[in-house]
């Protein structure tokens, strides 16, 4: 694709000529323009002075000052000077055309259509200085008018093309969908001839490889169905190579291998034909690694196709980076080979030789020293993580086979440094949803890692590798609204209101329907404008890079010395593919176990199906006591367990801790007996900083309970919730209630954020027909994917007492999203949440004795543990956990309620009533007197 780049700039003047509306007397300066454009093999410096001596006189000429005719002369002298090799100068010419232009715009003189050539040649100088991020912004606004225009031309596609490969070079995939989409949408709208249907192919086969990517061959199968036949017809063999390719990777998802080599072979006969020798490589490298290597174990055949491949030799000196990587990646696939084969030495020697292709004599450890610029050049990311991770696996598998130190010890080296390359990969990404793709596809990253330090008995780096296996994005959205001003904030809450509404209606249009594409126009536009917002957010914080990289990790002495300052212990949880690990700081103690997986899973699985089902729990009560205390010694092994407050880390869907059973005896010791016990999503959310969220806020207590809902929603009205709230609500002094037609949706998001602590009684669903997690209001549903507060929440506190608030969709890496995840992400640091359904009194009395803790002062866990307690002994049924252990505590759990702070404000009332009786009684006794 990059060597039409040139080609285009042959076609711009020709372009730009088509667009010129002269008036009859600039006539004689357009001929002495076009004359210097056809002299042979004209001299870039005498037509440089010729340029310039016009751009003098029209200055001084009135009827040029308002002309798009001076603008296409800074033009010139902008592509005169590039020929020349001075490239400051080209964009110092091209940046004074696109100001002339835009400045004048409102002017009949004036073709704003211009700045779509203006904008690609900026694309173009930035290119020749290396210049990553202002080229990419030169080709955003090259669509951008182009499209907003309705004025697509080559340029609109080459830059939506350009911008699809670098995002989908950085991984971020979603985003790389977003270009693609308007690419198809636009070349069809363009429809001219052969580059249009060369268009059309570039954007289709790069929309499969994304979708090969992300794991959806169904789709991806659904897209190259007749493909060959259109192909064919669009005389656009030399897409052949591609097509047969892809239909490879299909055959290989269905495990039909025979298939799949015969595909791959016809995809070699083609990309041959038409000279495509880096295409050759890669199938080689296909062919070797997934049928011969993965299927197969053929060691031996695999490393003849790596070979064969290596063989090919690119031509085209533009693909020289993408031939580099695509050698970088049969020599790591090579010395995987002779991981397997255990000769290490030859394994290592690969893994150097395809360093090398990155940048010669590069190592790992350089990887992160090299500049912004430098990482955005870097194509198919992908390969990259994937030769750090197989190599640190490589150590690994070193250490088991020889027992030698320094391979365990060189393994936790690289992949450390694979995590720190993954955080810069995602300071480049914008897309929310290929960040959790990415966080998904390297989760055997840290498995491996934690398996390491098991075997190395390394602490302190295991619990690093369990910190960055878990809620990564969640602190990072936490630190960007940290350095979001609220201007910043309502800016973008607008725009993604936007693209939400959008995106719904999108999915509800027919494909074949003219608002179809004007939607995906529209979505592109809002996302672009979202886009532009985070970068002034960038740009006003020049930390903002080293904020996100500072703030990424902690150490287990900072969870000793600040976490465990006022709690006993901290559990994290890893459940890996083959194992699950279990990390138990102390104080003065680190305990670090290996699970067994299929034993971990199959007891927590019968665990939550005794305790969320009454009758279950009922009468297989034995049977749960025996499954909660197996539990138990699964996870803590002989560990001694301080009594106290223990935070829990855990990795995947939550279970409660609570119910575990400690003791088997005539009477079930429970865990809760002895510890109170509250979530995190790491230990690195709990060192966030939320103090700034508390002051000014405009009352203590919030509470929503909207009784009945629609007629439609088929919900039973909670009755009773009502008064529960008024009883809350008396443990503090300022409140304000939304109960039955008040309790709306948008009443709610329009006043939450301005609360302390906020109760909701109300019904909800960890699914719903949007496949995500929604609360119900008296009057509509607010969806997971809706909350999006417009300012920074000063609320310390939210009770989400309705079913199944604590439990959601599980994205691997980053755990399960449900609402107290996402009012979590918003900056909301605590939250109350129930892992099933309760019967709405026992929901009540727990939730009321809850708050009668707190409200002494008592911080949020302990104020839970004895709320919990109290309701146990309230009768024998209470005793069951299926009433008392829903209810978790995931986040901070300090003192949110002053102590005595209500009874002084009572006692001064009191005084202030006494003085006033007792004046009154002077006063009568003096006239009495008198």
């Amino acid at each position: 694709m990059q060597k039409k780049t040139w080609a285009l700039l042959i076609c711009a003047v020709s372009f730009t000529t088509s667009l010129l509306g002269f008036c009859p007397d600039k006539d004689s300066l357009w001929n002495e323009l076009d004359s210097i454009k056809n002299f042979p093999n004209p001299s870039a410096e005498k037509q440089l002075q010729q340029l310039l001596s016009y751009e003098i006189e029209i200055k001084n000429c009135p009827s040029y000052q308002y002309d798009s005719t001076h603008a296409f002369l800074l033009q010139r002298i902008a592509v005169t000077y590039s020929k020349m090799g001075d490239y400051l100068k080209a964009l110092q010419y091209t940046h004074q055309a696109i100001n002339f232009i835009t400045a004048n715009a409102h002017r009949a003189s004036i073709n704003v259509k211009h700045n779509i050539l203006n904008y690609y040649l900026l694309y173009v100088f930035n290119s020749d200085l290396k210049n990553i991020p202002e080229k990419m912004k030169a080709l955003d606004s090259c669509v951008w008018i182009a499209i907003r225009l309705k004025a697509v031309n080559i340029f609109c596609l080459f830059g939506l093309y350009q911008r699809a490969q670098f995002f989908f070079d950085l991984g971020d995939y979603q985003r790389c969908m977003t270009y693609i989409n308007m690419g198809e949408i636009n070349t069809r709208e363009y429809a001219h001839g052969k580059d249009s249907a060369a268009y059309i192919f570039y954007f289709l086969g790069m929309k499969i490889e994304v979708q090969f990517i992300l794991k959806n061959y169904d789709f991806a199968r659904a897209l190259l169905v007749n493909k060959i036949d259109e192909c064919k017809k669009a005389k656009a063999e030399n897409y052949l190579g591609t097509i047969y390719r892809q239909l490879a990777i299909v055959e290989l998802n269905k495990e039909d291998y025979p298939k799949a080599l015969s595909y791959f072979q016809q995809a070699i006969k083609f990309e041959s034909k038409y000279g495509n020798n880096l295409n050759c490589k890669a199938i080689m490298g296909n062919i070797g690694y997934r049928i011969y290597f993965k299927h197969l174990n053929n060691l031996d055949s695999a490393l003849f196709c790596y070979k064969k491949g290596l063989q090919y030799t690119n031509k085209d000196n533009s693909q020289a980076k993408l031939d580099s990587i695509e050698t970088s990646n049969i020599l790591v696939d090579i010395a995987n080979v002779y991981v397997q084969k255990r000769w290490y030495d030859s394994a290592f020697y690969y893994f150097s030789l395809a360093f090398d292709q990155v940048k010669k004599g590069i190592t790992e450890k350089d990887l992160l020293d090299i500049s912004l610029d430098e990482f955005a050049q870097l194509r198919k990311i992908d390969y990259l993580t994937s030769l750090l991770m197989d190599k640190g696996d490589a150590f690994l598998n070193q250490f088991i086979t020889t027992k030698k130190t320094s391979a365990i010890d060189d393994a936790i080296r690289v992949y450390k440094i694979t995590d720190k390359l993954l955080g810069r990969i995602r300071t480049e990404q914008s897309e929310f949803q290929s960040k959790l793709f990415w966080r998904s596809d390297t989760r055997r990253l840290y498995e491996h890692a934690i398996e390491a330090c098991y075997l190395a008995g390394n602490k302190n780096d295991a619990f690093y590798f369990f910190e960055q296996g878990h809620a990564v994005l969640l602190n990072e959205q936490i630190n960007e609204q940290h350095l979001a001003g609220e201007e910043d904030i309502l800016k973008q809450v607008q725009a993604r209101k936007k693209i939400i509404q959008l995106e719904e209606e999108f999915n509800n249009l027919n494909t074949s329907s003219t608002r179809y594409g004007e939607v995906q126009t529209e979505l592109f536009n809002y996302k672009q404008e979202l886009d532009r917002l985070s970068s002034v957010i960038k740009e006003h914080n020049p930390l903002y890079y080293q904020n996100f990289l500072d703030k990424s990790s902690i150490t287990l002495q900072d969870a000793q010395k600040n976490i465990l300052k006022d709690h006993q212990a901290l559990l994290e949880l890893f459940a890996g593919d083959s194992a699950v690990y279990a990390l138990f700081i102390t104080a003065g103690h680190v305990y670090l176990n290996k699970i067994s997986k299929n034993d971990f899973d199959a007891t927590v699985h019968s665990y939550i199906a005794y305790i969320s089902n009454l009758s279950l729990l009922n009468s297989r009560l034995d049977d749960y006591i025996q499954t909660a205390n197996h539990l138990y010694r699964l996870i803590f092994r002989d560990n001694p367990v301080p009594a106290g407050r223990i935070i829990i880390s855990p990795d995947g869907n939550y279970f409660p801790f609570e119910a575990l059973v400690t003791t088997i005896s005539s009477s079930p010791v429970y865990f809760i007996n002895d510890h109170a016990v509250s979530y995190t999503y790491s230990a690195r959310y709990l060192m966030n900083d939320f103090a700034a969220n508390t002051s000014a806020v405009n009352g203590n207590f919030f509470g929503v309970a909207p009784v009945q809902y629609t007629a439609d929603s088929f919900l039973a009205s909670l009755q009773g919730s009502d008064l529960s709230l008024l009883s809350i609500g008396s443990y503090f002094d300022k409140t304000n209630n939304l109960i039955a037609g008040q309790a709306t949706k948008n009443n709610f998001l329009q006043q939450f954020s301005k609360y302390s602590i906020i109760q909701l009684y109300t019904h909800g669903s960890d699914t719903s027909t949007k496949h995500e997690p929604v609360i119900y209001f008296s009057d509509s549903a607010l969806y997971l994917s809706e909350l999006i507060a417009e300012n920074k929440p000063l609320t310390r506190l939210i009770v989400l007492s309705a079913c199944e608030t604590g439990i959601g969709k599980l994205y691997q890496g980053e755990g399960v999203f449900s609402f107290n995840r996402g009012f979590a992400a918003i900056g909301i640091p605590t939250s109350i949440s129930n892992l099933w359904a309760v019967d709405n009194q026992p929901t009540y009395a727990l939730t009321e004795m809850f708050y009668k803790y707190l409200s002494e002062s008592l911080p949020v866990d302990i104020a839970l543990q004895k709320a919990k307690l109290q309701f146990m002994h309230a009768s024998r049924k209470n005793r069951l956990p299926y009433y008392w252990a829903a209810a978790i505590i995931t986040g901070k759990t300090e003192v949110l309620v002053e102590k005595n702070k209500n009874n002084w404000k009572y006692i001064a009332m009191a005084l202030i009533v006494l003085i006033a009786l007792s004046f009154y009684s002077w006063r009568n006794w003096q006239k009495r007197k008198n």
